[in-house]
Order: structure tokens, then sequence, then C-alpha cells
């Protein structure tokens, strides 16, 4: 229950009080009082729900997440056993077998279900859980920090703001404008990047932090400097804030852990090795195609014109080292110039695409591509990449 509720100090023996009690016991009170903060500060509505939320946080029911969206599924990582609401803050998770602390500046608390908006949500990349906090005011200044044993090798992140379970939620609840994510690093090194999530920025779509200077990562801290307030609640909400293990290194490329099961680690596998992204296509036996389209030029934003050259990327037999090369050149060419990308919800519904998050500086700039994912089977696969020979740049 939030601290805006029950102003006033009062006591157990006051009269309203005792009425409640007996309201509550007959079923005459309607929804539960442990409800979110609304828009004025107090609690939430009193009358039936909308469809899709609940007076619990403003955070929606805990139904099935829609189809084609869920990036794990397996179930993700749990609190500790004694978590509870003393230490709903601070949590440690298992993440790949890796022991990951998640603390949190506050966590709204449900009376019913105490860890429900815990921060151990953060990381198991279910668009049907998220964590919110509860301090009082806009969630500005609010926030999430992930802490890893030593010489742990983070190799990226990937931050979901808001609640992604659907666009109505999405809406209704706050979400970031503008954060910060800290990387304290081995020897002293930190790392600093601001992440901007413009209004427009679609429910379920992330931004993934690619940075290419690889070092053991002691914590990570996102704080929350801007908020696009909800709709209907105050409660500000965070989907995602998954990090990226790199496993044992092969053939001096690195591997990383949940590859394929999970989505953050399979975009870190294609980054690290894009050339061999057909190591990514979907098993040929599902059926599932592939598909490969070349352009010469398109813009940043928007309905891609029709392709110069298309194949189903299962059958290429020849010409591959060309477009490999490319692929190649474009995402280290995106990485130099900016090390975060986007990750957004694809057409209908029906897995990722995923970019650079800004057009090229230059009219020359050779560093663009999309990938399209989806899950296939028990799997997230690459089925379809756009090789951009050169993409307009804003002032074209």
């Amino acid at each position: 229950m939030s601290d805006d509720s029950w102003r006033g100090g009062t006591r157990w023996w006051d009269p309203r009080v005792i009425l409640g009690c007996v309201l509550l016991s007959t079923g005459a009170w309607g929804q539960s009082a442990e409800a979110g903060r609304t828009e004025d500060g107090g609690l939430g509505p009193s009358g039936a729900p909308d469809a899709g939320q609940t007076v619990s946080g403003g955070l929606g029911p805990s139904e099935p997440a829609d189809a084609g969206q869920a990036a794990s599924a397996a179930p993700g990582p749990a609190e500790t056993p004694d978590a509870g609401p003393s230490d709903a803050r601070r949590v440690e998770v298992k993440l790949h077998g890796v022991s990951v602390t998640v603390t949190a500046s506050s966590v709204l608390v449900e009376g019913r279900e105490p860890g429900r908006y815990g921060p151990a949500n953060l990381l198991d990349e279910d668009p049907g859980t998220v964590w919110a906090e509860g301090a009082k005011g806009s969630g500005a200044g609010e926030w999430v920090e992930l802490s890893f044993p030593p010489d742990t090798p983070v190799h990226s992140f990937l931050v979901t703001p808001g609640n992604p379970k659907s666009a109505k939620l999405y809406k209704a609840n706050a979400r970031p404008r503008k954060a910060r994510l800290e990387l304290k690093l081995a020897e002293g090194r930190k790392l600093d990047y601001v992440l901007d999530f413009p209004r427009d920025f679609p429910a379920g779509g992330a931004i993934y932090v690619h940075y290419r200077r690889q070092f053991a990562v002691k914590s990570a801290r996102l704080t929350v400097l801007t908020v696009w307030p909800g709709s209907r609640y105050l409660d500000l909400c965070l989907g995602g804030f998954v990090p990226v293990f790199r496993g044992p290194e092969e053939r001096f490329l690195p591997t990383f852990l949940g590859t394929h099961r999970e989505l953050a680690p399979t975009l870190a596998e294609f980054m690290a090795k894009p050339n061999l992204v057909f190591k990514l296509l979907p098993p040929e036996k599902s059926g599932v195609p592939a598909r490969l389209r070349a352009y010469s030029r398109v813009p940043h934003n928007g309905p891609l014109p029709p392709p110069e050259e298309e194949f189903n990327m299962h059958h290429i037999t020849s010409g591959w080292s060309r477009f490999s090369q490319d692929l190649a050149g474009n995402t280290a060419g995106a990485s130099v110039q900016r090390e975060l990308f986007r990750l957004v919800p694809a057409p209908g519904a029906k897995g990722y695409v995923f970019d650079p998050i800004a057009p090229p500086k230059r009219p020359d700039s050779f560093s663009n591509f999309r990938v399209h994912w989806a899950r296939v089977e028990d799997g997230w696969y690459v089925v379809g990449v756009d090789v951009l020979y050169r993409e307009q740049t804003a002032d074209d």
C-alpha cells in the first residue's frame, strides 16, 4: 500500500475503519484497498476495472502474454525463498547460472502479493512481469541496480521501458522518458549512456546497449531522469533490464549464455558475428523461411520499398560473401557511430525488428541494417535480414 493511503494518521478504532471492516467482510466494498496510486495521488478507482487492468497498481492481471511477444519460453528467475516485504527492494536471482543481486530504490508493494512488482522481474524477459517503483512523485530519480560477481564478463544490456504487457497498460502507467545507464567496470573505469525513449516509442520496444570496450562489469545502475506520465496511474514501470553474459571463447570468438532460448543473448550472438548470421537461421525442417533483402537506399523510418534482390537464406549457394561482408561492415559502422540499437515489435505482433537507433550522420555512411527475429519452436531465430547499402540521413 502506498504512503498516500490512510492520510491523517487514522487510528484503528476510528468508526470509519470499523465500518470499512464490516463492509469488507460482507463483500460490499467492491475492489481491494491495495490499489495503486492514481494521478491525484489517492487510491485507485473503486468500481470494476477496465478490461486488461486492475486497481492493484494499475499494472494489469497476470494473464498470458500475447503470442509472439514473450522473449523466453522458459520460466524466469525466481526471488530468493525468504524474500518478503521487508527485503523486496533487494533480491538475488540466478540468470544462466550467474548470481545477480538486483536492488531498487523503491518497490510498489501489493498486500496480496508483496513481491509482484519486485526488481527480480527485470531479468526474466517476460512482458507479463514488471518492476514498479513505490515512491511518491512521478518516478524521476528512481533507480535499479544490478551487481555481479567479480570478473563477470557482461557483454551488453537490453532495457525495456514501461509496462510492455499491452499498449493500453503501457500508456496507462508512467514510463521512462530519459534514463542514465552507469556501468562500473574493473580498475575503476566507468561507462555512461543516456537512453532516450521518445513519446512514440512502442510498447514492447527496447534499447540494446552494445559497448565495444569489453571489461568485467561490477555493477550497472539505471536511473530514470525524466518521465512520461501515465494516462491513468502514477506508478512508473520498467519491463526489463537484462544483462548478457559471455561464455567460454570458441575459436577466438565469444559465445553467450542463453543463446537461442532467450532474445537478449541471441542479439549479442548476432552482433558479435554478423557475417555468421546463417548459424542463427531457424531449422530448415521447421519450414520457416529466412529472407535476405538487399536495397541501395531506404528511409530510416517508414515502409521499405521493394528490394532490389531477395533470397531465401537457406538456399543461397553463391554470392553470400558479398552480402555477409556488407552486413558485417554495416553492423561495425553502426557500432562505431553509436553503441545504441533499437528493438521494436514487428508488424502483426510477430517477433521483433532490430536496427540502429539513429540514422547515419553522413550521406556516405554504410552503417545500417535490419534484422527480423521470430520465435520458432523453442528458440529465437533470424527470419529476415535487410542489407542496406546506403540509408538516407536525417537531412536527405
